[in-house]
């Protein structure tokens, strides 16, 4: 008897501590869905087109606007060259 009830107390706590961590977080979302509505997102690779890195950011482009508040547009930028020091520069600046 004395198990069931430290486990039941348990859940509860876990789903109080859960509840607690989740309200701020969607008070946040909902003031920031607006936020990326009607702007573009650019992903930049530092390798050339039809590379392992280039696939991952085309998809990661592809479905990445359905789980961001405001369905912004992403594009995906290849910036080759220098071993990746011409999109750093790039970013740096």
């Amino acid at each position: 008897m004395e198990e069931n009830y430290m486990v039941k107390r348990l859940g509860y706590f876990i789903l109080t501590i859960a509840i607690i961590l989740a309200v701020p977080y969607t008070a946040a979302v909902a003031a920031d869905a607006d936020f990326f509505k009607g702007k573009t997102i650019r992903i930049i690779v530092a390798y050339s087109p039809g590379g392992g890195f280039d696939a991952y950011s085309r998809m990661l482009a592809r479905h990445m606007p359905k789980h961001i508040p405001g369905n912004p547009v992403m594009i995906v930028q290849n910036m080759p060259g220098a071993g990746g020091l011409i999109a750093s520069n790039y970013l740096y600046n």
